[in-house]
């Protein structure tokens, strides 16, 4: 059985997610440890990391995330104001994303294209438009002195992102895990 797909593009994940996960642990781990305790893990530990894969689930195209800030923290499931915190730090320095306003419980967010993209949209654009940096993933990861640097924002720097992995970004669409058109149930005959 074959079929074609009429899926839209998927979101492309990029290095951010990871960065965002190393940058979060290295704080907390200092945050916990600076009175000579010994680090222990916690559920919310995840949180930002949640709180991006979550968003990026929200793309359209490469417009802004139009938050609900209630209802994304019910969904969620944690408090407003952690997600709240955790946008705040998320957004510090536009590392992963950028903010504009916050009113009426909405907000309106855009991901740093190293975090998020939809396939399809070339991320240029919305780099620079924000002049979000790129993330760079020390050798080591959470055991070197930074595990990760962040690369001020550069033309140039988005032209290489683009050109090495222009098969995703401009690329056609991708398989849908949840359409039957893409993945069509195979019957067998026993």
């Amino acid at each position: 059985m074959t079929s074609t797909c009429q899926c839209g593009p998927a979101t492309i994940n990029g290095p951010g997610v990871r960065a965002a996960y190393y940058a979060y642990q290295r704080k907390i781990r200092a945050e916990r440890t600076a009175d000579g305790r010994q680090f222990r893990s916690r559920r919310t530990d995840f949180h930002p990391t949640n709180t991006l894969s979550y968003l990026a689930v929200h793309l359209d195209g490469d417009g802004a995330v139009r938050l609900e800030v209630a209802a994304a923290a019910e969904e969620l499931e944690r408090p407003q104001n952690l997600l709240v915190d955790e946008l705040r730090w998320l957004a510090d320095g536009r590392r992963f994303l950028h903010t504009e306003g916050f009113a009426d419980g909405l907000m309106k967010i855009w991901l740093n294209p190293a975090v998020a993209v939809n396939g399809g949209c070339d991320p240029r654009p919305l780099a620079a438009r924000h002049r979000f940096p790129y993330p760079v993933l020390a050798d080591g990861g959470l055991s070197a002195p930074e595990p990760v640097r962040f690369l001020e924002y550069s033309a140039h720097l988005w032209d290489e992102v683009y050109f090495a992995n222009r098969h995703m970004f401009a690329g056609g669409l991708f398989p849908n895990p949840d359409c039957r058109a893409c993945f069509p149930v195979r019957l067998h005959s026993v």
